[in-house]
């Protein structure tokens, strides 16, 4: 049988998704970590794309993790997360788009908050088989790099992190017209992986990758903020998805 392999980031919630599709399909895989910046080397020439995650089947090669969803519903359809039924199809569709757009806003806002913090540097240097001086040069470059490139500054931090106002609000109302467990027809889709995936590191789920920190090491106003969106019914969700189907 040929080796399936995921190129990605630890830390990156696209790859999260594209794990947990993984995951629950039952399928195996293995994770090459790429240094973040020098990616780009390796997944243009595996498929074309400056992004993780980057999928190899086989012969075949998958970039970006929407595309990469809807290949492996393709050719693992079954468990489906994808609904037969057109109208719920489209709506889980049109769920996994939206809540995949607010994903660039969490990244904004998680890195302008914790880019710095040495447990964030260790998954992002740490596990890519670079030597041991490599890798203590190496994040504070990669960390500047991703400063500049996702325009990571006091104003556009503060404008995304109004945009994740609305995923959550987005995020309860289709919870509230819906059974209030999952987000589509009553059973576990990819709008659920989505929604999860994306929106978790605003929670830090337990056993998650964004379960770093030691209690009580973050800024007050900070955790505040993140205890805040725990207690909410979205908070609340979330938390349920990674105890219950991850």
């Amino acid at each position: 049988m040929s080796e399936r392999i995921l190129y990605q980031f630890p830390i990156s919630h696209y790859c999260e998704k594209t794990r947990w599709q993984l995951d629950h399909k039952g399928l195996s895989y293995r994770t090459v970590n790429l240094v973040p910046v020098a990616h780009r080397l390796r997944t243009r020439w595996l498929a074309r794309t400056n992004t993780v995650p980057v999928l190899c089947d086989g012969r075949r090669r998958v970039g970006d993790s929407t595309r990469i969803a809807y290949y492996l519903e393709k050719y693992y359809p079954e468990p489906s997360l994808l609904p037969r039924a057109s109208d719920e199809r489209a709506r889980v569709i049109e769920l996994e788009q939206q809540f995949d757009y607010y994903g660039a806003h969490v990244r904004r806002w998680a890195y302008g908050h914790l880019l710095d913090r040495p447990e964030v540097q260790e998954l992002l240097v740490g596990d890519c088989d670079l030597p041991g001086p490599m890798t203590r040069l190496a994040g504070p470059v990669v960390s500047e790099v991703i400063r500049r490139g996702y325009a990571i500054n006091p104003g556009s931090v503060m404008r995304s992190e109004q945009q994740l106002e609305a995923a959550l609000v987005l995020l309860e109302n289709t919870l509230h017209k819906g059974d209030g467990r999952y987000l589509v027809g009553g059973r576990f889709s990819l709008a659920d992986i989505a929604a999860a995936s994306m929106l978790a590191p605003l929670v830090s789920p337990r056993g998650s990758p964004w379960d770093l920190f030691e209690e009580g090491s973050l800024p007050s106003a900070l955790q505040a903020r993140i205890e805040g969106w725990r207690a909410r019914p979205a908070g609340e969700w979330l938390l349920a998805r990674y105890a219950e189907d991850r």
